[in-house]
């Protein structure tokens, strides 16, 4: 009986351990994306998450923008700014 006794006290050990490392590690590795945030206007998004770009057009005053996630920021991408005149 003892045996037993000390084969489950291993096993919650293990288990504890586990998830400690498990809370850690997910932590570490956390993927959150968040666009910038647009203020005013009417828009038309476009997000690709193969390479992680997003296109936005301003309906109201015709500005095309493109922003492009690189190093857990998303930076826009001045070449690729455009105004659309109707």
């Amino acid at each position: 009986m003892k045996f037993l006794n000390d084969f489950k006290n291993v096993f919650a050990i293990v288990g504890v351990v586990s998830i400690i490392f498990w809370t850690c590690a997910s932590e570490s590795t956390s993927t959150n994306v968040n666009p910038p945030q647009l203020i005013g206007g009417n828009y038309q998004m476009e997000f690709t998450s193969s390479n992680l770009t997003m296109h936005v057009l301003n309906t109201e005053t015709g500005v095309y923008k493109r922003f492009s996630y690189y190093d857990g920021l998303w930076n826009e991408l001045i070449d690729y700014t455009t105004t659309f005149t109707h």
